[in-house]
Formats: C-alpha cells, structure tokens, sequence
C-alpha cells in the first residue's frame, strides 16, 4: 500500500490551471488565498514571494505550493510595492484563465497559476502536515530530473494553447504537487516529526501501510509494533513522538475519513459503512463517527445531498486569488 497516494486519494485532489501571468517590471501584488491552495510554475523569470514573515526568491524552473488561508505577496523585487491581485486581473474583470499581462514594461517573468481543490481535508493527515507553503528549486539541486521536465511540460502546454490543454495541464497539476511532495519529504531533516516524516521511517511506514491496507482489522498496538518489528512501548513513544498522537487514535481518526468517503461516493448502508471501517455494531460507529465529525453519519449523508449540486469541475467561478 502506498500510504501518500492512498490519503491522497481520499481527500479527492483536483487541480485547476487558471492561465499564465506574463509580468513585467516593475510590479507586484498582494494576494489573499483564503481557502484555496495555490501553485505557481515560474517559466520564465524570476519574482520575490514574501510569506509568512519570511522572503524567498523565485526562479526559472521553481514551483510553489501555497495553503489556503495564507496571505502573501509576489513582486519583481523587494523594493516594489504590491497592489491587489484584482488590479493585475483587472482586464479580464477579476476572472482566471487565459494571459493576463501586466506591469511597466522591464524585465519579464512569466508565470503559470493554478490552484488545488482538496474534498474532506478534516480528518485527513496529509493536510493537517502540509507546511504553509512548499517551495521546490528548479535549480539542480534537490529537485529531481521529473519535476523539472514536468513543470517545463506544464508551461509548453500553456504557451502553445493547444486544444485540450487547460485539461492537460491540470492533470500535470496532479503529478506535479505528488512530485512536489516527494521532494519535499526527502528534504525532511530526521528531527522535524509529522505525519510526512514518518512515512520515511522504515519501521514506522510499515506500520502505516498495515494500516492503510487493512483499516478495518482489530488492530492493537502490540499487533502494529510486532509489524514494526518494535516492543509495544518503545513502537507506542516513537509514533506518538512523530506522528503526534497516538497509533489507535490514528486509526480511529482514518477509519472515520474513510468512511466519510464511502458515504460521498456510494450508496452503501450506514451499516455497510460501519463494518467496512472495523465495527461491529452500528452504535458503536455512529458514536465514533459523532465524536470525530461532530455529527452522525445520517446528518452528514443528508448534508452531502445538497452540496453536490454547487460542485462542478473546471467552473471558474468569481474573482481569483492567484
């Protein structure tokens, strides 16, 4: 079991390409992500993102993965002063997709900007590690030799206009963040913990493999440290060390986002639901299910009922927030 695609999987990633920003110097803007998660392919140029109190430069070949909910600024330099990121979309009426041109006429940069769609992220592990922002160097050094070909293919693909290819690169949107995230975990130094750095630990991703294979299973913690090949306290310390809580709280935590799952995408029984995620009674599960939803799998289903309709892939809808 691949234990990063499967949670991805079970968080319904979807990326959207909304078009390329062809800027020039001077110019900058500030921009409010709200629940968005956004990416940007630099393809030509380079550009300062000031973030969370720090100040990164970005170059040809960088890609950068930024959580919702996080404001920040990209400009040609530190001496700019940004404007809205309604203004620098202001001739396409604050509406993505396409080439926005903007700035004073000096050096240029272009950008690809896009944004990632993640469904039922409260449970989910991968989200709650994620930093607030990833920022991958296209310069030879941690990143691989298949991130840069494909944050190169992401950018042809927006520069020749093809048709088909806002759906091309967004599926590329898809591989990129993965390989983002690879990259990401093998620059994780051993003292940082979270969820992603254990899954670079050989006795503890095995444990979270059996897991994920078999969520339903009667799982104890004697039964996942001999998995480890670990004695049951020193495997219970180290994955509550690492992981931050611990291994049947997690457990419990993924049986539920999985289950949360099935309901979205069936028409199974609550019942069905119940045994499939490792419960024997119903009441048991709707317990459960209450405690870590905060409502039970009833309300949650007839909820799900109408927010469906307001969900259509690709839609651009309103203002953007690249």
């Amino acid at each position: 079991m691949d234990v990063l695609a499967d949670t991805l999987h079970g968080i319904h990633m979807r990326s959207m390409v909304n078009g390329r920003l062809e800027v020039t110097a001077p110019w900058g803007m500030r921009v409010d992500a709200r629940d968005v998660c956004l990416f940007y392919v630099v393809s030509r140029g380079s550009c300062v993102l000031e973030i969370e109190g720090t100040r990164h430069v970005l170059a040809s070949g960088d890609f950068v993965f930024i959580l919702g909910g996080v404001s920040y600024v990209l400009k040609d330099s530190a001496k700019t002063r940004p404007v809205p990121v309604s203004e620098v979309y202001a001739s396409r009426s604050g509406r993505c997709g396409g080439v926005v041109r903007y700035g004073g006429g000096g050096a240029p940069t272009t950008l690809i900007c896009g944004r990632f769609i993640f469904d039922g992220t409260s449970l989910s592990p991968l989200v709650a590690s994620l930093p607030p922002f990833l920022h991958v160097k296209g310069d030879g050094g941690i990143a691989t030799r298949w991130l840069e070909s494909t944050m190169q293919f992401v950018a042809s693909e927006m520069e020749a206009e093809q048709p088909g290819y806002e759906t091309v690169a967004s599926r590329l949107g898809d591989v990129l963040l993965v390989q983002a995230l690879r990259t990401h975990v093998a620059s994780l130094p051993p003292e940082q913990g979270g969820w992603l750095q254990a899954l670079t630990d050989p006795r503890l991703s095995t444990a979270l493999q059996r897991l994920h294979e078999r969520p339903e299973a009667p799982w104890t913690v004697e039964g996942l440290a001999r998995a480890a090949g670990m004695s049951r306290s020193v495997f219970a310390a180290r994955f509550k060390s690492i992981v931050g809580e611990g291994p049947l709280t997690y457990l419990t935590r993924w049986r539920m986002h999985k289950a949360t799952r099935l309901m979205t995408a069936g028409n199974l029984s609550a019942s069905e639901i119940a045994q499939a995620v490792g419960y024997e009674t119903d009441s048991a599960f709707v317990k459960a299910f209450k405690r870590h939803v905060g409502e039970t799998p009833g309300a949650y289903r007839r909820r799900l009922k109408g927010r469906d309709a307001d969900s259509v892939p690709g839609r651009n809808r309103g203002p953007v927030a690249t």
